[in-house]
């Protein structure tokens, strides 16, 4: 595999470019803006935002825009998170000059229709409630909200049914304005075509530098300072409890990111050989799923244990854990098994690679935070230099009873 060194284009915007043996184009622009930059009168902004990007252009409508990439057989999509937003777009290697031409029209061109706009209004707000009926996936953004209530990292991607229904065509064009700018955003492409070729079209399609409008209700981040502590059970007449621990934890600043990584993976990762999926499924048998995760944001982080299991488990599973991260708390992991998970982290990331779409958006978002993309040796030489010392402190840290909130539905 083979970077390219990175180069700016029309003064302010980056572009990285990683060739490969592949006869696919990866290409994404990824927006440093998210729902923590809205205000809390327009949450859900963002996301609806990123639905109408795909709703027409000056140039082209809704079908044009979908059929100039989808009838070569691309694929075109986006997300919203609560600190980016990112459009990107699969294609053979002789298409890719589309998919550079259409994300080049979204960004300058798009345009903001009331007709459009109410559609979209629906879809989103189905979206809304279906969220609302799956506990397994509402859970986890009601203790988000929770935990860092009122801040604005609380604030769902998606808004809610009020803000949505009151959004306007003025409020999605002012932010558009805002904060779709040339200094703000980042091209990065993974893909078979060569880095010449791909500078030059970027160069061409994106020559214009997009400076910012005046924004007449745009919300300035502010510094995450500390998380809520608590405990809540709600009545959802759920076939199973469903339970979540968690509390904050480091950012991606932070200098034990990686060790968190790590425990993070250790403790509920993917692996059936996680040490919670070995302790409640494997040996009490007492869940079907339980997992653990970590977000890091620019200014903190958060990290949850999620399980599933009936009402009347509920106590045992959380003595079971809280033994456990005792444990963890006063010896850290065996030498041994330490080695192990290192080695595990390390194979999962190298496996990460040949998802060329994650690894496209996985070097905007590293430039877009670190204004550097670590290469596969600087990653795995951190993960290596983790000490067992770290993960004593981390776990003193997110594994103490008294520093983790819990929810359960019910």
């Amino acid at each position: 595999m083979k970077r390219e060194e990175f180069y700016i284009i029309n003064s302010n915007t980056p572009v990285i470019i990683t060739q490969v043996q592949s006869q696919v184009s990866h290409i994404g622009l990824l927006i440093h803006t998210g729902s923590r930059d809205d205000t809390l009168e327009t949450s859900g902004r963002m996301h609806m935002i990123e639905h109408m990007l795909f709703k027409g252009t000056k140039k082209r409508s809704y079908l044009q825009l979908l059929d100039y990439i989808e009838s070569v057989g691309g694929d075109i999509n986006a997300y919203t998170s609560k600190e980016e937003t990112c459009i990107y777009i699969s294609i053979h290697n002789e298409y890719v000059e589309r998919a550079i031409d259409v994300l080049s029209d979204i960004f300058y061109s798009t345009v903001f229709t009331k007709q459009e706009l109410d559609k979209e209004k629906e879809v989103v707000i189905d979206e809304i409630q279906s969220y609302k009926d799956s506990p397994q996936e509402n859970i986890f953004d009601e203790f988000e909200e929770k935990l860092f209530a009122p801040h604005e990292l609380s604030w769902n991607i998606l808004g809610n049914e009020t803000t949505i229904e009151n959004l306007t065509v003025e409020n999605l064009t002012d932010i558009y304005n805002k904060q779709y700018v040339s200094h703000n955003s980042i091209i990065s492409y993974v893909g078979g075509v060569n880095s010449k070729k791909i500078k030059k079209l970027t160069q061409s399609f994106f020559e214009e530098e997009k400076k910012s409008k005046d924004c007449t209700s745009t919300h300035k981040r502010t510094t995450f300072l500390h998380s809520n502590l608590f405990s809540e059970k709600s009545n959802r007449q759920t076939y199973q409890a469903h339970c979540m621990l968690g509390t904050s934890a480091p950012s991606m600043h932070n200098s034990l990111k990686t060790a968190m990584i790590l425990l993070n993976n250790l403790l509920g990762g993917s692996c059936f050989n996680s040490q919670l999926n070995l302790l409640l499924r494997e040996e009490h048998g007492l869940t079907y799923n339980i997992e653990s995760n970590y977000t890091a944001y620019t200014d903190t982080g958060i990290f949850s244990i999620y399980f599933g299991t009936d009402v009347s488990k509920i106590e045992q599973c959380k003595n079971l854990l809280f033994e456990k991260f005792k444990k963890i708390r006063a010896v850290g992991i065996r030498s041994s098994l330490l080695e192990m998970y290192k080695k595990q982290l390390i194979g999962q990331f190298a496996l990460s690679f040949d998802n060329h779409v994650a690894y496209m958006i996985s070097n905007a978002k590293s430039y877009m935070n670190y204004k550097h993309v670590d290469t596969y040796n600087e990653s795995v030489k951190k993960i290596q230099n983790i000490t067992n010392q770290n993960i004593i402190e981390l776990a003193t840290q997110v594994l103490h009873p008294d520093t983790l909130s819990e929810l359960i539905y019910v």
